[in-house]
């Protein structure tokens, strides 16, 4: 994953949705990688122009991010308004050559509860720690939180506790919820709900199986499509505003959802790739002999 940025005068400051008259005029905006501001700068501003770069986490856009090949080579396109936290930074021109270039130190949470189903919960889980444990980032950071109780898996003689019960979420980058048929009950809990939206909608999301179905219940899948569990279809298809596709992982704006058990691996293969690169997540595939679909 790589930091957006976008360039715009310096007197201007980011608006709850920013959307600029490019938006409206060519259906996207604007935005570069770090090593193409001078050259955007150049091409399209005049030399005593002065200019900021807003640094955008894509982590927190609820719109398409479009890698389109333009005449100096392919650049990102933000197909639609920016909310206002997605900046992250306003970088002055004298400080564009130190920007970084790489997202890192990405904080992902699992949400845990009784009743879960435990691979929904450990095969995304298992994937996206990789990211640590095979050196592509020493600082990712993977949280098993607690929906409930401290206690949130039970089974087989063993028992699953967690230290952190619902803590802040908006500290996090992405948040995971596995399914299981404690998901059902975890989609009529009204706490847990209201602890979910406490975290910005347009922040990333991602589910396994029936945790969808939790998901839809705090209304972070109202107009997107999304799947789950081939028996749950239509529970989730009952949430309005939900378009469900029987597929193993859809993807639509900020919220990623996978079909049941062991798509999740799928889930956190294409985790993999979406918070580090490609190459990353086939690495990763390979050492968990996982075949994935690129």
């Amino acid at each position: 994953m790589r930091w957006l940025y976008h360039l715009v005068d310096a007197r201007e400051a980011p608006s709850s949705r920013y959307a600029p008259p490019s938006l409206a005029r060519e259906g996207f905006i604007h935005c570069s990688w770090v090593d193409a501001l001078e050259g955007t700068a150049a091409k399209w501003f005049a030399p005593d122009a002065p200019l900021v770069a807003w640094r955008i986490d894509p982590r927190r856009l609820d719109v398409p991010v479009v890698v389109a090949d333009t005449p100096r080579g392919p650049m990102p396109h933000v197909h639609g308004s920016l909310p206002a936290d997605a900046v992250r930074e306003v970088i002055p021109r004298a400080r564009w050559a130190d920007a970084p270039d790489r997202v890192t130190g990405h904080r992902v949470a699992f949400v845990a509860f009784e009743g879960m189903t435990l691979l929904d919960l450990v095969g995304p889980l298992d994937a996206v720690s990789r990211l640590r444990s095979m050196g592509f980032d020493a600082t990712v950071v993977t949280d098993i939180v607690g929906a409930h109780d401290r206690t949130v898996w039970r089974g087989d003689g063993a028992v699953l506790s967690v230290e952190k019960l619902r803590p802040a979420l908006t500290d996090y980058d992405l948040v995971v919820l596995p399914g299981g048929l404690g998901a059902r009950a975890l989609a009529e809990d009204e706490t847990v709900l209201a602890w979910l939206r406490a975290r910005p909608s347009h922040h990333a999301w991602a589910s396994v199986c029936t945790g969808s179905l939790v998901l839809a219940a705090a209304g972070f899948l109202t107009g997107r499509r999304a799947t789950t569990h081939h028996s749950a279809l239509d529970l989730l298809a009952a949430y309005e505003g939900v378009t469900v596709v029987r597929e193993r992982v859809v993807h639509d704006g900020p919220v990623r959802t996978a079909a049941g058990v062991t798509a999740g691996l799928d889930l956190g293969v294409a985790l993999t790739a979406w918070l580090g690169d490609e190459p990353t997540a086939r690495a990763i595939s390979a050492q968990m002999e996982h075949a994935f679909a690129f």
